[in-house]
């Protein structure tokens, strides 16, 4: 099972990957959108199709017998046929913030429906001072193209998994993940070449005598022969940057149902790939690792989009050479020998786009085009697979793929074939380091790329600081929906056991804390009727030290066997290092008592009248209640604290409802924590959304803090 994407890339597993892999159920019905679905079996083969008209639009109105799909030239049988036609559902701006405000519950109340981006960052093949080039492009594409529903992760073809980030929807953390990007692409080997051809005839000039030709046939046969000084380093990058898209579809492999979409950011490699010839060992290496990444990515159905962040190449870019050789025999360091190298660069990102059913992106003045391109790509399209015939499979023998519609005037766009997998190879990917005990069944689902929604449920996740001031301490609530839960009548009562598993890695990938917990329900009829309406609740608590975090959050339930999962990122600050800051907000309300508290974790008691709750959606006639801390590090003097917290309304502005404490903090109080509950009714309070603000400022030094809560009132 796989672990997490940063920590597969940074072990870059060699191994083989089964083809795509998943028991087709029934089709969906019309209208309704496919499931992604996780591989069963190594023969079933799926194939995503894009059809367009001579125009280029996107033709919905084909049905299974418009298909045929051929396989080495053999007619085969779709036993899947679906059209897929997803809306880009934008994130809901309040009026009373300037961009979306992050929800602090994640929830898997269904089978994940959106796309899939991986954005891979090419460090090594991005020229330093187009750093800012691809910042502002995949930026764009994160605010501008990314969907409520979608998953985008960031990846570092150098292995910086500190400055990477795993699958979220947060463009936030998306947005700072692409903010640390910073190119370190080699100089071109040609004015490397150059370089030390014209050292070369500063020495023979300065030996040879007076009258002496320096111009020589045997002259221009050294300067053919000179090696970039860089080969090694070069190759070691291009491979590098080649095994990272390979890891990537690796850890995808399993995912069905779904376009995988790697848009690949970089200038691309210096080796051409399509001449094996006349190469060195380096240069067939990269050859090797090119196909190998090609074929990874067409066994895990991930279609690479190779975005050349220069758009459209102006000549004015090309390296300004003051020195030039006396051989006019020579490429390097001439117009002629930079334009070659900019066109082989450009073709390794074309062929991985084509080979892969991706488009390239380079040699052009609309990168943004290009983007809304890849989105349409990944938003309609035609799913179909086939069990292929294992029996004629051989090794290292592609099998082509060949997609035709009977229709005439269109046109066809998938992937082109697949290598079979080595069905004799060991799958070395590495396990999720959950807790001991955990289910293989729970342990297999926390290594999924995508959330499971089987079992629907809601993850909330409060940073706060630990007692005695060090380190982080994390409140982890999750509530499970009471209709999913499939209770065995025994003896009168109704029984059901519930496994949760907790894992939390950090930037590196790292497990730092986790848990585990088995709750065995025995429930007499009363109790079991009000819990199979509304559902259990369950606490749990992580000590972390300060730094960014994904938490991945499993529960299995027993009876019915259902699996759910939910990743949660997470920032635990330092909070006895930033001068002012605020906790994480727990929120009860008078109607916390309707879900069954499964344990009674003490973090919470005292502070609020009931456990934390979970769910974002209240009655006008609930009570809010809300707990958060204040950490004050700012001045060593007396000073006060004001806190105020307010109820708004998320489209109109419109105040409901505010409450104000104020605190004086004495001189010998610095850097304690300072703890505010606060209770306000919802009887005023139309249907609709809204947000609770929760401010914290100081008297001195004009330092503030703020959190904001969505919630909806129906």
């Amino acid at each position: 099972m796989h672990r997490f994407l940063l920590a597969s890339l940074a072990l870059l597993c060699a191994g083989a990957i089964a083809v795509a892999q998943q028991a087709p159920a029934a089709p969906p019905a019309a209208g309704q959108q496919p499931s992604v679905t996780f591989r069963t079996e190594t023969n079933f083969v799926e194939v995503h199709a894009i059809v367009t008209d001579q125009k280029g639009a996107f033709v919905k109105d084909l049905t299974r017998d418009d298909f045929e799909i051929y396989e080495d030239g053999r007619l085969q049988s779709p036993a899947v046929f679906s059209l897929v036609d997803m809306p880009v559902e934008r994130p809901f701006v309040p009026a009373t913030s300037d961009g979306p405000i992050e929800p602090d519950v994640r929830a898997t109340t269904r089978t994940f429906d959106g796309r899939v981006y991986i954005i891979l960052l090419d460090d090594l093949h991005t020229n330093v001072t187009r750093s800012n080039n691809v910042r502002d492009v995949a930026k764009k594409f994160v605010n501008e193209y990314l969907g409520t529903n979608d998953l985008a992760a960031v990846v570092y073809t150098s292995g910086r998994q500190e400055s990477g980030q795993e699958l979220t929807n947060s463009h936030r953390l998306l947005n700072a993940a692409i903010d640390r990007f910073l190119g370190r692409k080699l100089p071109s080997a040609g004015a490397e070449k150059l370089a030390v051809h014209i050292q070369q005839i500063g020495n023979q000039t300065a030996m040879a005598e007076e009258s002496q030709e320096t111009r020589t046939s045997e002259g221009l046969q050294q300067a053919q022969s000179i090696k970039d000084p860089f080969d090694l380093e070069r190759a070691l990058n291009a491979r590098r940057s080649l095994q990272a898209i390979e890891n990537i579809s690796g850890w995808l492999a399993d995912v069905q149902g779904r376009r995988k979409a790697l848009l690949f950011f970089s200038e691309g490699f210096d080796y051409d790939i399509y001449q094996p010839f006349n190469i060195n060992r380096e240069g067939s290496s990269v050859l090797q690792e090119t196909q190998e990444a090609m074929a990874a990515a067409q066994r895990a159905n991930v279609n690479v989009y190779g975005i050349d962040p220069r758009g459209m190449s102006q000549f004015g870019e090309m390296i300004e050479i003051s020195s030039r050789s006396d051989y006019p025999q020579l490429d390097y360091g001439t117009f002629r020998g930079q334009l070659r190298e900019l066109l082989l660069a450009q073709e390794s990102l074309i062929s991985l786009s084509d080979e892969t059913g991706g488009i390239p992106i380079v040699n052009s003045g609309d990168l943004a085009g290009g983007l809304g391109r890849i989105v349409l790509d990944n938003s309609r399209y035609f799913l179909l697979g086939y069990y292929s015939d294992a029996g004629r499979w051989s090794r290292n023998k592609f099998m082509k793929i060949e997609v035709r519609v009977k229709r005439p005037g269109l046109q066809v766009r998938a992937r082109k074939g697949f290598l079979p997998p080595d069905t004799r190879a060991i799958d070395r990917a590495r396990e999720a380091d959950v807790k001991a005990g955990t289910t293989p069944a729970l342990r297999a689902a926390l290594g999924k790329p995508v959330p499971v929604g089987e079992l629907p449920m809601r993850v909330f996740a409060a940073p706060m600081r630990a007692a005695g001031g060090k380190g982080g301490s994390v409140l982890v609530a999750l509530e499970i929906d009471g209709p999913s839960l499939k209770f065995e009548p025994k003896d009168g009562r109704f029984a059901e056991t519930i496994e949760v598993s907790i894992v939390a890695a950090d930037e590196r990938a790292r497990v730092q804390g986790g848990d585990r917990q088995t709750f065995n329900l025995n429930l007499v009829p009363e109790t079991h009727e009000r819990v199979s309406r509304t559902g259990v609740r369950m606490l749990s608590h992580l000590e972390l030290p300060p730094g960014r975090y994904q938490i991945r959050v499993g529960a299995h339930e027993s009876t019915g066997r259902a699996i759910g999962t939910v990743p949660y990122d997470l920032e635990v600050p330092d909070y006895t290092k930033v001068p002012f800051g605020i906790s994480g907000v727990l929120l009860t309300s008078s109607s916390a008592g309707t879900f069954a508290t499964a344990n009674q974790e003490t973090d919470w008691n005292g502070l609020l009248p009931s456990p934390p709750v979970v769910t974002r959606t209240f009655s006008p006639s609930d009570t809010l209640t809300w707990f958060a801390e204040v950490y004050d590090n700012s001045s060593p003097s007396a000073h006060n604290l004001n806190y105020t917290t307010t109820i708004l309304d998320a489209r109109s502005g419109r105040q409901l409802a505010q409450a104000r404490d104020n605190r004086s903090v004495g001189a010998d109080s610095k850097g304690l924590a300072q703890g505010f509950t606060t209770s306000l009714p919802l009887r005023d309070a139309a249907p609709g959304t809204y947000v609770l603000r929760v401010e914290a400022t100081s008297t001195v030094g004009g330092h503030s803090a703020r959190r904001d809560v969505l919630f909806e009132v129906r």
